[in-house]
């Protein structure tokens, strides 16, 4: 299989002329017949307005033959293969480390919860000292709440970073 760089074309019977050479002159069977090949090799093209400039294009060879100069360089397929599994996998880690902050965060705000409201009630014979406790025990579950939001919030921006990183060692081509 093939490969093309994606330009930005804004149609994907654009994007099938650019890369098969086809002309104005070429009949709208054949145009049609190379869009729908690649659209099978690349479902991502149904929505082209979402396809990030630079991507790779899978040219299957039920297509028409590629034009060798949009042919992409040998190797930008293998980085794109390993940048797109390195997205999934921070993409996966990014859920999964969601999930558990969501869990801890429920967690502790329902202990908080329970912890505020012992602090209110009459203490039994006993138990003095964990009521002398209680604040402490308050404000370090404030404090895990909070820190588990200011995680969230930077591992965003952390993602995001990375998100780009990945996409740029897809698309260089060195």
């Amino acid at each position: 299989m093939s490969s093309a760089i994606f330009k930005g074309e804004t149609s994907i019977k654009d994007l099938a002329k650019r890369i098969f050479g086809l002309s104005d002159k070429s009949s709208p069977a054949q145009v049609d017949q190379a869009a729908g090949a690649l659209l099978q090799a690349n479902p991502q093209l149904q929505q082209i307005s979402k396809v990030p400039v630079g991507s790779v294009i899978s040219v299957p060879a039920t297509a028409p033959p590629l034009n060798p100069a949009e042919a992409a360089p040998a190797g930008l397929s293998s980085r794109t293969a390993i940048a797109g599994q390195a997205q999934d996998t921070l993409d996966s880690l990014n859920q999964r480390l969601t999930e558990i902050e969501g869990r801890l965060a429920s967690s502790a705000n329902a202990l908080l919860a329970l912890a505020q409201a012992r602090q209110t009630q009459t203490t039994p014979p006993g138990a003095q000292e964990i009521k002398a406790q209680l604040p402490a025990l308050v404000a370090s579950l404030q404090s895990i709440v909070t820190a588990t939001q200011v995680n969230q919030s930077s591992r965003g921006q952390v993602l995001s970073d990375l998100h780009a990183s990945v996409q740029s060692f897809a698309q260089n081509k060195s």
